[in-house]
């Protein structure tokens, strides 16, 4: 785990962002607040600036579980928080698994998700001891591990 600004995470999202394409997964994992909401702005902001869209404001979709971008005809992305989401019944409910390989995945709090043969990047945000600072752990999965 290295300690970042936040700074460093919008360079991580800009990286990240140039990497995946529609099927692929990224997941956000870490405590309330911690800047999984924060990265996901960044990284649907980078997609929008390389495509020469305009900048948007990315909000949670806590609320309403899946938020959905369209950055240009091969580009979309879905945003999901699945904080709220109890059983893998709940996320079949919600049509988690039927448009997933339309969508570069954006998914907060992925604990019910098991999916490690599928290609995914893996992001885990920590507060450091001093409850400010931040660290980050990144794991690849599939064609990300190489």
């Amino acid at each position: 785990m290295q300690q970042i600004t936040e700074k460093d995470l919008s360079k991580i999202a800009k990286q990240i962002s140039n990497k995946v394409k529609k099927g692929d997964y990224v997941f956000l994992e870490g405590e309330l607040g911690v800047g999984k909401t924060t990265f996901a702005k960044y990284f649907i902001n980078h997609l929008n600036h390389k495509f020469k869209k305009k900048i948007i404001e990315v909000l949670s979709p806590t609320f309403n579980i899946v938020q959905y971008y369209k950055i240009n005809k091969k580009v979309s992305i879905a945003h999901y928080d699945l904080y709220k989401i109890k059983s893998k019944k709940e996320l079949e409910n919600i049509g988690f698994f039927d448009f997933e390989d339309q969508f570069i995945n954006l998914v907060e709090w992925p604990k019910l998700l098991k999916k490690n043969n599928i290609d995914k990047i893996k992001i885990k945000l920590k507060y450091t001891k001093n409850g400010k600072d931040r660290k980050i752990y990144i794991e690849n999965f599939g064609r990300f591990k190489n």
